[in-house]
């Protein structure tokens, strides 16, 4: 049995429970009018009530009915159609013709939009470097926060003060995909951050340097991290962004103000998924098995955004040559059937399995855990869902569970990146405990 036959019988199964009790009204009606001795008034109320209140029934049954399709159809949106890959490559080596991977931010490839969007009164952005190291050394490399320089202005060397600062665009764009997760009312599932964490934006300080000058070449000495930073590179995910429009398709809601604009999917990729970027015109989302319906003020519609998750495999071009990293599950019967009932109680089991499907096999593997009453000693480290906000419950007071992870590639500067993944996913299903985890 495919998904839409499931989804029928499982509509078929509970239109009862849609209405409040099942009755028919046709042969209460008949019954009441038997009691009628008068064959004229008989005939006169059956006509009243037969086609009056009969019809009102049957259409109050359709709507009822309608209503139940609609729902079923919302959801029946496949998770699976929202998986998110990324990878880095440098800049030049980038492949426009590749259409599985795009850049996670356009702007990169325009070093004066950069410099103009970046730059501030005190600090000129000259460039974003990638520090190919883990989570820990990325710290202590951005806490450090300046370094030493030499610079050309005007034909002569001159010594700089470098600043360099997370390349926090990169950020804002999932952050903003996260938000359209939201309002396409599309489940949110952890993505997979750890390239985007360790791209910096490098700035040189304007004191002293000539009104209106750019420097030229720059020289920066990085100390002991200079070996680790990778010069001309950006992210790439597999988010094409899309605008539309359109005079078709155009419905009136019941309402008679607004009308719901239908964006059809079935020859666009159907395994894709499709989220809508909300804007002031559009007062709501909702997607229906292929297509997306679109409630709006506006009769018709010009150059509104879309994005398209791209789902099949991505393509390595020539010197694509970094690890892909993505938040895709391994499929499995389990996850399958326990898809189905997600208020299934956490057992050992089911907790190594959720941690098994994910896309972390080549870098670690779970290798216990515990529970701690206590969170002191366990400071609380920002996750790969910073941008989702604070839990309706204090962390503070939650319990520990702690994960061991074990490193397939010992030193694979990656290693740290996928425990952090690995807990975020956690944490955002399990409310009870404050997930941490740690290589042993």
């Amino acid at each position: 049995m495919n998904q839409k036959e499931q989804i029928e019988n499982q509509q078929h199964k509970n239109l009862s429970s849609i209405l409040e009790y099942p009755f028919d009204f046709q042969r209460y009606i008949e019954e009441q009018l038997r009691e009628i001795d008068d064959l004229d008034e008989r005939r006169f109320m059956k006509r009243i009530m037969v086609e009056g209140l009969g019809s009102m029934i049957r259409q109050t049954e359709r709507k009822y009915q309608e209503l139940e399709n609609r729902i079923y159809r919302e959801t029946a949106v496949p998770a699976s159609a929202y998986g998110i890959v990324f990878t880095i490559i440098k800049k030049e080596h980038y492949d426009p013709a590749n259409d599985t991977l795009y850049p996670v931010c356009p702007m990169d490839f325009n070093p004066k939009v950069c410099g103009e969007e970046l730059s501030t009164e005190e600090y000129q952005y000259i460039g974003t470097v990638f520090l190919q190291a883990d989570r820990q050394t990325c710290r202590e490399f951005e806490a450090r926060g300046t370094y030493a320089g030499v610079m050309l202005v005007e034909g002569e060397e001159a010594p700089a003060t470098i600043h360099i600062r997370k390349a926090e665009r990169y950020r804002h764009g999932v952050t903003d995909l996260y938000r359209m997760f939201l309002d396409n009312h599309i489940r949110w599932e952890t993505v997979n951050t750890g390239y985007l964490d360790k791209f910096y934006d490098i700035f040189v300080s304007r004191k002293g340097m000539p009104e209106g000058a750019f420097p030229g070449d720059i020289k920066i000495c990085f100390g002991e991290y200079g070996e680790m930073v990778q010069k001309d590179m950006m992210p790439l995910w597999n988010i094409e962004r899309l605008s539309f429009s359109g005079r078709s398709f155009m419905m009136p809601c019941t309402d008679g103000i607004s009308y719901e604009h239908e964006l059809l999917l079935e020859n666009t990729g159907y395994e894709d998924g499709y989220l809508v970027r909300m804007n002031d015109d559009i007062l709501g989302i909702r997607h229906e098995e292929g297509k997306i319906i679109i409630k709006s003020l506006k009769e018709t519609y010009g150059s509104w955004e879309a994005v398209r998750i791209i789902q099949k495999k991505a393509v390595r071009s020539l010197d694509y040559n970094a690890p892909f990293l993505s938040n895709r599950k391994k499929d499995s019967f389990v996850r399958g059937y326990a898809g189905q009932f997600p208020g299934m109680l956490l057992t050992e089991a089911e907790l190594y399995r959720k941690i098994e499907e994910l896309d972390i096999a080549d870098y670690i593997e779970i290798k216990g855990y515990r529970i701690e009453e206590s969170g002191k000693g366990f400071p609380e480290e920002e996750g790969m869902d910073w941008f989702a906000g604070n839990s309706l419950f204090p962390m503070e007071g939650r319990r520990i569970l702690l994960l061991n992870f074990a490193e397939k590639e010992k030193g694979n500067y990656l290693n740290d990146s996928m425990v952090c993944f690995a807990v975020s996913h956690l944490q955002a299903q399990i409310g009870e405990y404050r997930c941490i985890g740690a290589l042993v």
